[in-house]
């Protein structure tokens, strides 16, 4: 007979103690480093716990280089890993961002590799040789833990790799820890009752944003450059905006995704989870994608869809529309700014068209999308927390409401698809007489947001219910001059207004990023990387 299951306080001390048993005595840090300071963003530079050459590889190069010199033998596999393991776990002490440390399994991996290329030194390489991956708490890792922040499912390690890690492990890469993440997995807040809440490195004051902040957070600190995560509504893209990141979130079925736990009820299928990667450099979510397409995604997950990465050549010439709102929610004042920088920049090129355009239907689109998530209702999320009698963290108590009015019928359902089809119709008429190539828009109708105040996933979670792919690129940051303007600005109504008044201004969103988002059209991936990558270079002056 099974003991009943533990009380979550219990089994979260137990967790956090066993995670903190996995970071070396040499590697922690003084509690002083940190009294007084919002804003941790130079602290694993000057803490004193990376050597010079530990600096040099986590600060100074992206995905892409690191990949280039471990190949051309300028560091050694073990040398890069260890500096990314000892960076993760400085940003682990400051903003809680991790959840599985698993450093030892991959410091022996790396010297395994670095082994192995000495005795067969003519042997060709894989694509992500030695390069250390992140990923978020929800993909599985053989041996540990998959709790995605539930006390229910502490303690049950893994049987398996989900299928992007063991295609990752296939292709070179180094994996050494997971994120943190919320409650539920579907919050903009990455808060738990099992390791708490992931604190946002450029502004701790603001959200490191969710579902996937832990990954957000580590990467912003530089704890890894190259990591995944999930996106259902704008789990990677709401993340990248609150720490000034690049996000891709792909076509469904793009990357593979089976192995992954959803706190969702198996078996519902209706808006679609998928997977993709969050990177200091928009050149390393090419390389992610690239890596991945080109290695027969269909031999490790049986729902991928098998598109191959062409090197389909980069137009010079692009028709951008642009557009300014979603008519649900008006974007605060340093979004405004940003945005028009983005497009006066882009204008400016002088050969790129852009087309102001207004979105059909977006407030209709997005209940249809609370719809689908709600298709079981939230009874599922409940029983999961009544197992170790867990409380709801913040967030998702304001959230959760949205979730309780299941879809009450096979027919409701139904209407559902037939809806959502429209819809897809009607944006690809967007697209095709506007003849676009892709949409320049705000992510967000702001920058990160206070904690436990994000509520809204409009600007991002349109293209998951029409399952296009869209890219956030970071372009600012709040500056002095974004000063806030009265809530009349606000244009669609009271609960516009009550979410537009939450910029106060600069002060109190000191170092908050600003972003853009680019969205292509659906399975033409590669293509918006290609005119993401061009628009990077027009809006950043690289």
């Amino acid at each position: 007979m099974s003991s009943a299951p533990k009380d979550y306080r219990i089994i979260a001390a137990a967790k956090v103690s066993q995670q903190k048993s996995k970071i070396p005595e040499a590697w922690l840090i003084s509690p002083d480093i940190i009294k007084n300071s919002t804003n941790f963003m130079g602290i694993p530079d000057t803490c004193g716990v990376l050597s010079d050459v530990e600096c040099e590889i986590t600060s100074n190069y992206d995905a892409t280089s690191i990949l280039e010199m471990v190949k051309a033998g300028t560091f050694s596999v073990e040398q890069v890993t260890v500096a990314f393991c000892k960076r993760a776990a400085i940003a682990q002490q400051l903003v809680n961002c991790l959840t599985e440390i698993f450093f030892d399994k991959a410091i022996e991996r790396a010297r395994r590799l670095d082994a192995k290329r000495r005795a067969n030194p003519s042997e060709v390489l894989p694509p992500l040789f030695g390069l250390p991956i992140s990923l978020k708490d929800s993909f599985r890792v053989l041996g540990e833990d998959t709790s995605t922040g539930l006390a229910c499912y502490v303690n049950e390690p893994a049987e398996e790799n989900s299928a992007l890690a063991a295609m990752l492990l296939d292709l070179g890469a180094i994996l050494y820890c997971k994120t943190n993440l919320p409650q539920s997995i579907m919050t903009g807040d990455s808060d738990n009752n099992v390791f708490g809440r992931t604190l946002n490195p450029r502004n701790i004051h603001l959200t490191a944003g969710g579902s996937t902040g832990g990954e957000g957070a580590l990467l912003a600190l530089r704890g890894s450059i190259l990591g995944v995560g999930t996106d259902i509504g704008g789990s990677i893209r709401v993340p990248s905006v609150c720490n000034g990141l690049y996000g891709f979130r792909p076509s469904v079925g793009l990357v593979p995704h089976g192995g992954v736990r959803d706190v969702t009820v198996p078996g519902t299928v209706g808006v679609m989870s998928t997977a993709g990667p969050m990177a200091t450099s928009l050149r390393d979510c090419s390389l992610f994608l690239k890596s991945i397409m080109q290695a027969g995604t269909w031999r490790y997950d049986s729902t991928a869809i098998s598109l191959s990465w062409t090197n389909l050549k980069a137009k010079e010439r692009l028709r951008i529309g642009l557009v300014e709102d979603d008519g649900i929610y008006t974007p605060t004042p340093p979004v405004r700014r940003g945005l028009k920088m983005a497009a006066d920049r882009i204008r400016a090129r002088g050969d790129i068209e852009i087309i102001p355009i207004t979105l059909p239907n977006v407030k209709e689109h997005c209940q249809d999308l609370l719809d689908y998530f709600s298709l079981s209702g939230s009874e599922y999320y409940y029983e999961q927390f009544a197992r170790t009698g867990e409380p709801l963290v913040p967030s998702l108590k304001a959230v959760i409401g949205l979730l309780s009015k299941p879809v009450n019928s096979l027919r409701g359902f139904f209407d559902l698809n037939v809806r959502r089809a429209k819809a897809a119709k009607s944006y690809l008429e967007l697209f095709r007489d506007n003849n676009l190539d892709a949409i320049l828009m705000p992510p967000a109708p702001h920058t990160a947001v206070p904690l436990d105040t994000w509520s809204t996933i409009t600007y991002t979670g349109l293209w998951n219910y029409l399952d296009y792919p869209a890219v956030v690129i970071p372009i600012d940051r709040v500056r002095e001059e974004d000063s806030a303007d009265d809530v009349s600005h606000a244009k669609f109504g009271e609960e516009d207004t009550r979410l537009y008044g939450l910029y106060t201004g600069p002060e109190k969103y000191k170092d908050a990023p600003i972003c853009v988002q680019l969205v292509g059209y659906r399975h033409a991936d590669e293509a918006l990387a290609n005119s993401a990558a061009l628009l990077d270079r027009i809006i950043n002056n690289d």
